[in-house]
């Protein structure tokens, strides 16, 4: 059979930090913030990637990779910076009723 697998997610956490976010009752918050921020990391340095790739020959030969460290700073889960960015963006789809259009349009109201 054929191995089908495209890629790999491991997740620890010190055991002292879950000691002490399961005796503060914040676990599954802790378990929403680590997926979400390790999503919003994973597609920003995959996509940074492939379009840094795209301009090499062979750019992808190696494939692509995504690292991600999480913090406990100030009573908040969050990634060690630098926080996740875009580096491709479509000007023309934000212009077109989009989030942009939404914000204008309230910031124009009484």
């Amino acid at each position: 059979m054929e191995n089908k697998e495209i890629g790999k997610i491991t997740l620890t956490v010190a055991p002292e930090a879950l000691r002490n976010v399961i005796g503060s009752g914040r676990l599954l918050e802790l378990a929403q913030k680590l997926g979400q921020e390790a999503a919003a990391q994973i597609t920003s340095q995959l996509v940074e990637q492939v379009a840094a790739a795209a301009l090499k020959p062979d750019g992808l030969k190696g494939g692509a990779s995504a690292a991600v460290s999480f913090i406990f700073d100030g009573g908040d889960f969050g990634t060690v910076p630098p926080r996740p960015h875009f580096g491709v963006v479509r000007i023309d789809e934000g212009l077109q009723g989009g989030i942009l259009r939404q914000v204008a349009r309230t910031g124009t109201e009484g």
